[in-house]
């Protein structure tokens, strides 16, 4: 039964991604994510229909046809691209058309941390871009990757981030058309030694992203910063012992077979922000901007903010067949993570020029959102 279930997901998120990126980019997917992921396709939210562009008295008959290259790192079955192409789709039906895209997936266009400088210089001209990979470009969005501000979940942690982003407009972004910046939660351990408690952290080399070195280094693991492409091969070769990561991400990169463990990890926070080329969005009729806009609230709510909590219980069961002990740290260890990272968003904060009232609104907004989203979905 479970063998036969597994080959209808396949085949439905195959059918799901060639509806949604049209097969573009001619690479090889992903294996297909566990049950839940499929409804990353589909509106997840309101169910209503994008409005036509004659209700919007919207005319595209004198605009130029535009064909978005879109760069991500991320491979092409992956369910954050699949909900990435399912906005752009609704941008291309907005726009009747006149604004389409192709997609570059798996750093077939440039590298992650190349994709900011492919965007301005107009070798790509969308990408979706980790805030992670850029601390000398981005200050004051890197110091979202820090643990600190506590969200409810996945869909509070986007639209918190999507609003700080739209109210600050901040100057670091000003090369760029800035679509939407959002967050996602949902991270964990994962090891090939067992972590149970604080004290298991010490000595252990763990993957992360760069912007996580000061507090992996305050835990007391010894981090080492590498790309999510190269962790699997790091953990198999005994490199890295561990890697810090979404559940969903881990299981798209198919650590599962080299991890023995997967503690979670409540402080994780993952950000992004989907930047265009300034020239191209200059390039476009008003109509075309106004229609883009209207796609982008529409998209940005139906398709990028619910992340992908949805599908860690399926990921962590996927684990647990697999041989894979997932561990819950207890309440007393949790509060002593806390401890150890609790000074280290508001130090880094205080150390950028704008960043004490950056990290004012972001806990404020947090909480807004936290208030209205305080369970998923």
């Amino acid at each position: 039964m479970k063998k036969t279930l597994c080959i209808v997901l396949a085949l439905v998120l195959s059918f799901a991604l060639f509806a949604a990126c049209g097969g573009n980019s001619g690479n090889t997917a992903a294996p297909p994510p566990p049950a839940a992921a499929p409804t990353q396709s589909q509106p997840s939210n309101s169910g209503t229909q994008p409005p036509p562009a004659a209700a919007e008295g919207w005319d595209f008959s004198d605009a130029t046809k535009v064909n978005l290259a879109f760069a991500l790192y991320m491979p092409e079955g992956d369910p954050t691209v699949i909900a990435a192409c399912n906005f752009l789709e609704t941008i291309k039906e907005y726009t009747e058309g006149t604004v389409d895209y192709t997609l570059h997936a798996s750093a077939t266009l440039c590298a992650a941390d190349e994709q900011l400088d492919a965007v301005k210089s107009g070798l790509a001209d969308i990408a979706m871009n980790a805030s992670a990979y850029f601390a000398g470009s981005l200050p004051l969005t890197y110091m979202l990757e820090y643990p600190g501000v506590q969200y409810a979940n996945d869909r509070a942690t986007a639209f918190a981030m999507n609003e700080w982003h739209q109210t600050l407009k901040l100057a670091e972004l000003e090369d760029f058309y800035l679509l939407y910046g959002y967050g996602q939660g949902s991270g964990a351990l994962h090891t090939t030694v067992p972590i149970r408690t604080v004290e298991d952290f010490k000595g252990v080399q763990m993957r992360t992203s760069a912007a996580l070195i000061p507090v992996l280094e305050a835990y007391g693991f010894i981090p080492t910063a590498l790309s999510m492409g190269e962790v699997y091969e790091a953990m198999r070769t005994g490199v890295v012992q561990g890697a810090t990561a979404m559940i969903p991400a881990a299981f798209t990169f198919n650590l599962f077979e080299v991890q023995k463990y997967c503690t979670i990890d409540p402080f994780y926070v993952s950000s992004y922000v989907m930047t265009l080329n300034k020239d191209v969005w200059n390039s476009l009729t008003p109509d075309q901007q106004e229609a883009v806009k209207a796609a982008t609230e529409f998209g940005f709510a139906e398709y990028i903010a619910s992340g992908r909590q949805g599908e860690v219980p399926e990921c962590l069961a996927f684990f647990e067949e697999k041989g894979v002990e997932v561990i819950y740290m207890s309440d007393e260890e949790i509060a002593k993570m806390g401890a150890l990272n609790a000074p280290l968003q508001s130090n880094y904060a205080a150390s950028v020029p704008g960043g004490t009232e950056a990290l004012a609104l972001l806990r404020e907004l947090a909480a807004k959102y936290n208030a209205i989203y305080p369970e998923y979905f």
